[in-house]
């Protein structure tokens, strides 16, 4: 095993002359081989680094393969003024979350697919990823940083301005605590590069091309499923590309025992069984593994002994991020409550209709009640709900929300919580989920509410829309009534089915509200929020 460790060390200082795939283009190597042979002090670090891990992973520790790793990651967004697409929004980021999490844990959609040869390789590797919450001067974060770049040129693969602030870039939260994540423009069409444990701390980390970043908005195929982040962070968890980057010789590998000797990188999606120079017989070479050069929808998973390598540099050289204080929320005096986290939906399968379940914060010293949410499937009709239970200082509650529903592909719930509070930034949250399901709207009568309010919630200077589905003309009774039971606002109406009308909120102060229709025939109520508007004067809002 010395002898093989070695081997190992002397491979990734030696190979200078690697062909890279055009295809994928990743350059995580790239960089590597330039600071082993530019940079003694980098050199030095890596090497005494490496033997930590493959000292770690050798002896197999118990705590090694047991422990799960939650990972504070920070996404530092940088952008030009001029290329919007480049500011990608918080719902992207958070589907590049999602991928990680899904691919860390095998829980990924093409998981099935892995051929059935391997699929007893097919290991949750126990480590997580989420948006920090804290940064590093102990504020409330969302995890996000975003800065516009003050030129107009793209970045290249060793361009320093990527990780400074005062040279147009963003510096690294602490390393000890943090994944630093820079997503910005590469030149050469580059999809991304990650530094490899021994890193200067100003630069270590993962840069994605904006248009390879998660699996909505700026994606483009066929890197639009998230899975470059995924490579890279293997690459700045220790592992190398699969082929072992040394030009099809079959002399050197990946250093892992359970991956097949293969010659070089694969692009595009391959057909099972392949065979290459280094394997030439079946199974053959594992071109769907995450560290190969495969388009996004045909890669599929880790090996355990890739795993092992991970969890033994989180174990050793990366070490601190297991008592990182990035996830953990600061207190506030008075009412501050957050959105921490989406129970349901987040997976990549979900029946067509589902209960959204959150996770609420309270991190302030103040009692809190009567919660009103909006929430739905982004570019949908949003729903509402009120929450009316106390949820005391310091806690936690699991809220479920009511049914709603999703079309079959790829959705993004977003959810977001109507509170005047200490800080607005962690009242919305998104997840990205996929439904799969073929069966039929059906879903639970929740749905089937004769009334729709439209738009919800409504500025208080505004109107709402009123929709009904009546299948009768009738005289009724309009009332607007407050959380409080008290009626706001009262009109005689007659009804027609299918019928639309406007209802005046401008007398409305910001809050939670119900439009309650009454007749012979039909007692129906439908639930909408009320918010702010500079426009509205105090002495214009009422129903207090």
């Amino acid at each position: 095993m010395q002898f093989l460790r070695l081997s190992f060390i002397l491979f990734l200082t030696c190979v200078i002359n690697v062909s890279f795939a055009q295809d994928r283009n990743c350059k995580s190597f790239e960089v590597h081989q330039s600071k082993m042979f530019t940079d003694p002090a980098y050199r030095l670090s890596y090497e005494n680094q490496i033997m930590q891990v493959l000292a770690e992973q050798e002896n197999a520790r118990t705590t090694t393969n047991d422990t799960t790793y939650t990972i504070p990651v920070v996404i530092h967004v940088l952008y030009h003024g001029t290329k919007p697409a480049e500011n990608i929004n918080n719902q992207q980021i958070q589907t590049q979350i999602d991928v990680l999490n899904e691919d860390y844990a095998a829980l990924n959609s093409n998981i099935l697919d892995v051929p059935t040869v391997w699929k007893n390789l097919i290991t949750d590797s126990k480590i997580r990823f989420k948006l920090a919450t804290r940064d590093p001067q102990g504020n409330y974060s969302n995890g996000v940083t975003r800065s516009e770049v003050p030129f107009a040129e793209a970045f290249s693969v060793l361009d320093a301005r990527i990780f400074s602030t005062s040279l147009g870039g963003y510096d690294a939260w602490n390393v000890d605590n943090y994944l630093n994540i820079w997503v910005c423009q590469l030149e050469n069409n580059v999809l991304g590069f990650a530094a490899f444990p021994g890193s200067n701390p100003a630069s270590d980390g993962v840069v994605i091309n904006y248009k390879s970043f998660g699996r909505y908005g700026s994606t483009i195929k066929p890197y639009d499923v998230g899975r470059t982040a995924t490579h890279e962070v293997g690459h700045w968890l220790n592992l190398v590309h699969i082929w072992g980057d040394d030009n099809g010789a079959c002399s050197n590998d990946d250093g892992i025992s359970d991956t097949p000797l293969q010659a070089n990188s694969n692009s595009r999606c391959g057909t099972f069984p392949k065979t290459d120079a280094c394997t030439a017989v079946a199974p053959g070479i594992m071109y769907m593994n995450y560290m190969d050069y495969t388009d996004d929808k045909c890669m599929m998973f880790f090996t355990p002994k890739q795993i092992d390598r991970m969890k033994a540099t989180l174990a050793t050289v990366r070490h601190s991020l297991k008592n990182s204080n990035g996830l953990s929320l600061p207190t506030f005096s008075g009412m501050e409550l957050s959105i921490d986290s989406i129970i349901d939906p987040v997976k990549w399968t979900s029946n067509r209709c589902f209960t959204p379940s959150l996770v609420i914060q309270n991190q302030g010293d103040t009692a809190v009640s009567n919660i009103g949410f909006v929430y739905g499937i982004s570019g949908g009709i949003k729903r509402v709900f009120n929450y009316v239970d106390t949820i005391a200082p310091h806690t936690k509650s699991v809220i479920s929300l009511n049914v709603i529903s999703g079309d079959e592909g790829d959705n993004i719930f977003e959810a977001r919580m109507n509170i005047n509070d200490n800080n607005s930034v962690n009242n919305y949250i998104t997840s990205s989920f996929k439904i799969n399901s073929q069966t039929a709207f059906n879903c639970a009568d929740d749905f089937m509410k004769n009334i729709l309010v439209f738009p919800n919630p409504v500025k208080s200077a505004g109107s709402i829309c009123v929709k009904t589905f009546f299948d009768k003309s009738q005289d009724a009774v309009v009332d607007i009534v407050d959380a409080m039971g008290r009626i706001c606002y009262s009109e005689n109406l007659k009804i027609n089915p299918n019928d639309i009308f406007p209802v005046n909120t401008k007398h409305l102060s910001p809050g939670t509200y119900f439009v309650h229709i009454s007749s012979a025939l039909y007692n129906e109520s439908e639930l909408f929020l009320c918010i702010p508007d500079i426009a509205t004067s105090a002495a214009e809002s009422g129903c207090n």
